[in-house]
């Protein structure tokens, strides 16, 4: 046994140790080395990738050895290599180009560097280029240059992505162009119609697909494609009109047989009650109680008012509402639309009159 472990190690090279060292060391170094140059976001995907390329080299510098210098097992090894320099050096020079081009912002109380459109479209040549020198590396070293230079393999992978750029194109095209307009940065509350829906998420990170938005209104993560989030007609409620903040609304149904006064004063009772005990809008600037629409059966009474932690937007719709449904309650002011109102007690009394 002993004789053929020595045999079996007499056959590694000086290259061969090195090749294996480096592989080790790049190995358990591959999380914090991750950690340096990329955001905490996809992190885990980026280290599992290095250290599987790390592992296939070392198997197959062992595999080479054992099978003595077995031309095939060799080259692959040396595209392996190549292909992780590749996945390396892309991330050390993106590194460097967020840091140059990225915009600097503070969260979870430390500093992070997200992208901007010239750190984005930067990046995105990067990984072509270095992909393209990867492709035409490897085809060289597995001995492919007729296929290279019949421009086959290069072809094929043109072809493939003309066939397939509709799938992508438009999404990367459209992150750059959110990146660029800077409609939506990483943090602001945006609103948009979604299927339906009315969404008031948060951007969590615009990637070069899709958005990541945070839910406020079910507390989830959000994936949109950077085409359809272009698509819906966003709104960013983090950026103000003036700088009295974000103008929001209430709207109430009131019955025609409270006036105006009554209406006004009871709202306004409320919204002294809302500042006393709570802390949620600028309390500076008076709420604005205006009649918005005059229906068959009831006035649609608007209340408008400026917040500026608009994170806590829905939050302070529920605080504002309950409070003027107790006020309302208190002044004898029914907030219940009168069509329906009327209509169950019409239906109630059609029940008693016809007990069958």
């Amino acid at each position: 046994m002993n004789e053929i472990l020595t045999s079996f190690m007499a056959d590694f090279s000086r290259m061969n140790y090195f090749i294996i060292a480096t592989s080790l060391i790049l190995f358990i170094a591959a999380k914090p080395i991750c950690h340096w140059l990329n955001n905490d976001d996809g992190l885990a995907t980026r280290i599992s990738m290095m250290r599987v390329l790390n592992a296939l080299i070392i198997l197959g510098v062992l595999a080479d050895v054992l099978l003595h210098d077995y031309f095939l097992l060799s080259k692959l090894t040396q595209s392996l290599i190549v292909i992780y320099f590749a996945v390396f050096g892309t991330q050390f020079i993106n590194f460097f180009v967020r840091q140059r081009f990225g915009k600097v912002r503070n969260a979870k109380n430390k500093h992070q560097i997200s992208d901007t459109y010239s750190s984005r479209g930067l990046s995105l040549f990067v990984a072509a280029v270095v992909t393209v020198v990867a492709i035409v590396s490897c085809l060289r070293i597995l001995g492919l240059n007729s296929l290279l230079e019949a421009g086959g393999a290069v072809g094929i992978i043109g072809l493939f992505l003309a066939m397939t750029q509709a799938s992508w194109a438009p999404d990367i095209i459209s992150g750059l162009i959110i990146l660029n307009s800077r409609m939506a940065e990483e943090g602001d509350v945006v609103q948009f119609n979604m299927d339906g829906n009315n969404i008031v998420a948060s951007i969590f990170k615009t990637k070069v697909f899709h958005t990541e938005c945070l839910d406020l209104a079910n507390n989830h993560r959000l994936m949109v494609r950077n085409a359809k989030l272009r698509d819906y007609g966003m709104q960013n409620l983090s950026r103000f009109a003036s700088a009295k903040g974000l103008r929001e609304r209430l709207l109430f149904n009131i019955d025609y047989a409270h006036s105006e006064q009554e209406v006004a004063d009871m709202i306004n009772r409320a919204f002294e009650q809302i500042d006393k005990n709570e802390d949620l809008r600028e309390e500076q600037f008076t709420p604005e109680v205006m009649v918005l629409d005059t229906g068959d059966y009831a006035v649609t009474w608007a209340v408008y008012y400026y917040i500026k932690n608009v994170k806590q937007l829905l939050k302070i719709k529920q605080v504002f509402r309950s409070y003027i449904l107790a006020e309302s309650i208190r002044s004898n002011i029914s907030l219940a639309t009168p069509s329906l109102q009327t209509n169950e007690v019409i239906l109630k009394q059609s029940t008693l009159s016809n007990p069958s």
